[in-house]
C-alpha cells in the first residue's frame, strides 16, 4: 500500500510539473511526509523526477529559452547552494518556512487580486544583475528546501516574462541546476536501493503522464494560465506554512 501511494504521488507531482512548469517538490513532499515516507528517499526520488521530467519539457519549449538569462540563473544558483547548505546548519528552519509561505500567499494573493481588477503591472528587476541574485536565492532555497523553482516563478512573473518564456527558462534552469542537485544528494548517501526500484516503476508511467500533461497545458489559455500560477503560489504557500 505504501509503495503504490508513493507511486500515485510522485505521479501527481509529475503531472502538476509538466502542466504548470514547477511545483512538484512542494506538493509531493507534504503528502510523502503525511504518510510518513522515508525523508532522505522521498528528496532523492522528487529530486530524480524533477530533473527527469525537465528534460523534455526544456526540449519542448526550446525555442522560447532564453540561455542568456539561463546562464545567468544557473551561475547564480551555483554560488547559492553552499549558502543553502549553511542555512540549513545555523538557521532556524521553521522561522525561514514561515516567513517563505507567508510571502508566497501575500504575493500570490496580491497579483491575483490585481489580475481580477484588470491592471497590469510594469516590469520590474530589469537589470541583468537580478538574474544572477534570483538564481542565488533559487541555489539557496533548493539546497536547503527543495524549493528551487518558487524563486524562479515569483522574479519571471515581477519582470513579466510571457508563459512561454516563463515555462522555457524554468524547465532549462531546472535542467542544469537538477543535475547538481541529483549528484550532491548521490553524494550525501540519500540514493537507496528503494529509490531505484520506485524509479522503475515510476519512469515508464511518465510515458502517459507526461503527454496528458502537454495536453492539459495546450488547452488552458495563457491568460488564464497566469491565473492558475499565482492562485498556485498561494496554495504552495499554505502547503509550506503547515509544512514548517
Amino acid at each position: 500500500m505504501m509503495f503504490a501511494l508513493v507511486v500515485l504521488i510522485a505521479l501527481f507531482g509529475a503531472l502538476v510539473r509538466t502542466v504548470f512548469g514547477f511545483g512538484e517538490a512542494l506538493v509531493t513532499m507534504p503528502l510523502l511526509a503525511l504518510i510518513s515516507f522515508d525523508l532522505k528517499t522521498s528528496v532523492a526520488l522528487i529530486g530524480a523526477l524533477g530533473l527527469i521530467v525537465a528534460l523534455p519539457g526544456a526540449v519542448r519549449y526550446r525555442v522560447h529559452i532564453n540561455f542568456a538569462i539561463v546562464r545567468r540563473l544557473v551561475i547564480g544558483s551555483l554560488l547559492g547552494v553552499p549558502v543553502g547548505i549553511l542555512v540549513i546548519k545555523y538557521v532556524n528552519r521553521t522561522i525561514v518556512m514561515r516567513f517563505l509561505s507567508l510571502f508566497l500567499m501575500a504575493y500570490g494573493s496580491y497579483c491575483l487580486i490585481k489580475i481580477l481588477r484588470q491592471k497590469i503591472g510594469k516590469p520590474h528587476f530589469q537589470s541583468p544583475f537580478f538574474d544572477y541574485l534570483a538564481g542565488l536565492i533559487s541555489g539557496v532555497m533548493g539546497s536547503a528546501y527543495n524549493s528551487h523553482g518558487v524563486p524562479i516563478v515569483v522574479y519571471g512573473t515581477l519582470k513579466k516574462w510571457p508563459v512561454m518564456a516563463l515555462r522555457g527558462i524554468l524547465q532549462a534552469h531546472f535542467l542544469f541546476v537538477g543535475c547538481l542537485v541529483v549528484a550532491s544528494q548521490a553524494v550525501a548517501g540519500f540514493w537507496q536501493s528503494e529509490v531505484f526500484v520506485l524509479l522503475a516503476v515510476i519512469v515508464p508511467l511518465l510515458l502517459i503522464v507526461i503527454p496528458l500533461g502537454n495536453w492539459l497545458a495546450d488547452h488552458i489559455d495563457n491568460a488564464l494560465m497566469v491565473k492558475y500560477v499565482y492562485g498556485l503560489l498561494i496554495v504552495f504557500g499554505v502547503l509550506l506554512f503547515l509544512k514548517a
